[in-house]
């Protein structure tokens, strides 16, 4: 049964396109059983993520049909979604999928999130009863080659953003960064994914500062934290395990002398402090002192830099370990098509079988001599049987015939030779 995917992503469309393109979770039920009004569509699952929309489908329709779908479901018509599109059949859109699970379709190389997704819009779909065998055992082996990507290679295990970086080497300090208390100071989009990726954590304590106490009191409240009055900032910084900071100020917000009496009266426990402010927020002398471990923007971003070409390497590896479980995929719908093919010649054979069967009875039953019906019999089985392969052979034409002939004789153990 042939495999579709159709769709649009960060590399082929700008955001705008894809925005239109894009399904809302309250219609996705709706539009998935839409979509098995396409003629001949049996199965389908829409993956819809900021990154990409894709329709990941099963069946004996036309990808004119299901472009013609999108396009009367979305507010990009077929010319747009031709140009800025793909289409993938068959084993290039197992790959595809297999690909998107393990991350190395994503814009960020190796990131995590989009398997959860993969399987949220199967549960999806699932739930809609919109999949059968097929689907099925995609998102089932699709799941399995991106556990197998994350698990045997380094393909997730490099931070390639601020907030992983900075985490990371958090936990080189800290035995457990969870149990530490997080301050940051700012209010701006760093700060607010440092704060998402901190929560996530499971971090114990998250303290927010900004010049603007309303900015400062939303991220608290969005990220369950506490807001701190700006101006009583450097009271507050002993109380800081995890100190983060990107302000806009043109000067340094946190002093060497300030650091200092912090780290006094945190009886000498570290803090690790990242500033990602330009220009700096954290006076660069106050990595000078005991215990204070700094990293400016640089320091992260040479580690990122490091990461990402580690995830390139290992990039090459999950590609293999990707394509081996493609590979079994296609073996299995192979075989599970052949299986089919097997049945209908055998259902076949059946019914020629019983219709000889019955003249041969209704002979004997005649009183006909069985030594004469039972080889007649026979014959007729054989012809029976055999006439449509052979009458195949001699129509078809001369450049299919090598090929036919080798099929039968491979079919029916004939000697090359004779």
């Amino acid at each position: 049964m042939p495999l579709l995917v159709l769709g649009l992503n960060h590399d082929s469309a700008p955001l705008a396109l894809r925005e239109r393109a894009a399904f809302a979770p309250t219609e996705l039920s709706e539009a998935l059983a839409d979509a098995r009004r396409v003629g001949g569509l049996a199965e389908v699952v829409v993956l819809s993520t900021c990154n990409r929309t894709e329709i990941i489908t099963s069946g004996a329709h036309t990808a004119d049909a299901l472009t013609r779908w999108l396009a009367g479901r979305t507010a990009l018509d077929a010319d747009t979604l031709q140009a800025h599109g793909y289409l993938l059949e068959d084993e290039a859109a197992v790959r595809h999928v297999f690909r998107v699970a393990a991350g190395l379709d994503s814009m960020v190389l190796g990131e995590p999130q989009i398997l959860g997704q993969v399987k949220q819009a199967f549960a999806d779909a699932d739930g809609a009863g919109t999949v059968g065998p097929t689907l099925r055992r995609l998102f089932q082996k699709a799941n399995e080659a991106a556990k197998r990507a994350r698990s045997e290679t380094d393909i997730g295990r490099n931070p390639v953003s601020f907030a992983f970086a900075g985490v990371r080497l958090a936990e080189q300090i800290f035995e457990d960064v969870t149990e530490q208390t997080a301050l940051l100071i700012g209010a701006g989009e760093m700060i607010e994914l440092f704060a998402a990726h901190l929560k996530a954590r499971g971090l114990r304590r998250l303290l927010f500062c900004n010049r603007t106490a309303a900015r400062a009191e939303a991220l608290a409240h969005r990220h369950a934290g506490a807001s701190l009055p700006f101006s009583e900032l450097d009271a507050y910084l002993p109380d800081a395990d995890l100190l983060i900071s990107c302000t806009g100020s043109p000067t340094p917000i946190v002093s060497r002398e300030a650091m200092k009496q912090a780290v006094k009266r945190r009886r000498r426990r570290p803090v690790c402090a990242l500033d990602i402010a330009v220009p700096r927020d954290i006076d660069p002398a106050a990595g000078t002192l005991d215990d204070v471990y700094l990293y400016a923007v640089d320091d992260l971003q040479a580690i990122i830099d490091r990461n990402q070409q580690a995830r390139r390497d290992a990039a090459a590896q999950a590609e293999d370990l990707v394509q081996r479980h493609v590979d079994q995929f296609m073996h299995w719908l192979q075989t599970r098509e052949a299986g089919a093919v097997v049945g209908q010649l055998r259902q076949q054979m059946t019914q020629v079988g019983d219709e000889v069967a019955a003249s041969a009875i209704a002979q004997l039953q005649r009183g006909d001599d069985p030594a004469v019906v039972l080889p007649r019999l026979v014959r007729s089985l054989g012809q029976r049987w055999l006439h449509a392969p052979s009458t195949a052979i001699r129509q078809a034409p001369p450049e299919d015939q090598p090929a036919l002939q080798a099929a039968v004789k491979r079919l029916f153990d004939l000697d090359d030779n004779a």
